[in-house]
């Protein structure tokens, strides 16, 4: 067997950029790459066509023109329960609703094609990284654009019947008018995410960096509960599934200024008492760009591993 047979191409799709990444077994990496999202999906007739291009330029560059074992992909995204179909991108319009991503890409490839939610795969990632394979349930929180949320239970990843389930960011919130990206109103994220966060910007501070929010004025008022809101989200999980481990990151979390010690201190001041509060643990996912190829190849050779995981 080849090198490039025993590799998985991981690709994690972001707002910005999509990142690439060759994958063995024993998650190590080689070749990352960054490629502009908008490049491959907006005022493209044929995304299939241009993300299949891409793999293939990749694969020329990297593979001597070979093709990997397989390619996992990251969708920041709700995807059907047979991991088969990108069903909704509320962040990213570009991408198409009901997007038959498996079928399409793995038709043009030749090779076996798996798609997940980014988060899930980020919590694959971490699980891993932090020495949580073993736990029972975990939670991944992750405070970027939206509110990334991945859990598991019973040793899986929980999908629920439709394959959408754990979408902490779309619980309603009770007198939030905030119409969400998906279509609804009131959902969470429209008020604790990096989206709401900008808003804060706009409105109150418009000449600080988004990215200096937290450095510069968590003095205020505004930000200090919009912290608070962020510890209210993540103990609402934690009171829900007594989890053996939170795992806390995003974009926000690795902003200059976050105060760590402030999250802490509302998500205990909102889990329930005496238990799951007392013995919380709490962990952070190590901020690397990287993360999502490395989960969404753990996921592609678990798959097939077991044709049945999902």
């Amino acid at each position: 067997m080849s090198a490039s047979e025993r590799l998985v191409l991981g690709i994690d799709i972001g707002g910005t950029n999509m990142r690439f990444a060759l994958v063995d077994e024993e998650q190590n990496m080689t070749a990352f790459e960054r490629l502009d999202t908008q490049s491959v999906f907006v005022g493209v007739e044929h995304p299939t066509e241009k993300l299949a291009e891409c793999i293939r330029a990749y694969c020329g560059r990297n593979l001597d023109g070979k093709m990997p074992l397989a390619v996992s992909i990251g969708f920041p995204s709700t995807i059907n329960r047979e991991r088969t179909v990108v069903v909704q991108t509320p962040n990213i319009a570009c991408i198409p609703d009901n997007y038959a991503v498996v079928e399409e890409l793995g038709g043009a490839l030749g090779i076996p094609v798996y798609i997940n939610r980014d988060v899930n795969n980020l919590l694959f990632f971490d699980l891993a990284d932090l020495g949580l394979t073993d736990c029972d349930c975990v939670a991944g929180i992750y405070f970027g654009t939206g509110i990334g949320n991945a859990v598991l239970v019973n040793g899986k990843i929980m999908l629920g019947r439709n394959g959408v389930a754990a979408e902490l960011g779309h619980l309603p919130v009770y007198g939030n008018k905030r119409v969400c990206k998906c279509g609804n109103v009131g959902c969470l994220e429209t008020v604790v995410s990096g989206i709401a966060l900008e808003e804060i910007q706009a409105e109150h501070f418009p000449d600080t960096s988004i990215k200096k929010m937290f450095a510069t004025h968590m003095d205020t008022t505004i930000m200090q509960d919009f912290v608070e809101g962020m510890g209210q989200a993540v103990a609402s999980e934690v009171n829900l599934f007594d989890p053996d481990c939170v795992v806390l990151g995003g974009g926000l979390l690795q902003m200059e200024g976050f105060p760590r010690e402030q999250l802490e201190a509302a998500v205990h001041r909102y889990a329930r008492k005496p238990y799951p509060e007392k013995n919380l643990d709490l962990r952070y996912s190590r901020p690397n760009q990287a993360n999502g190829t490395v989960g969404a190849a753990i996921y592609a050779f678990k798959r097939m591993a077991d044709p049945k995981y999902l």
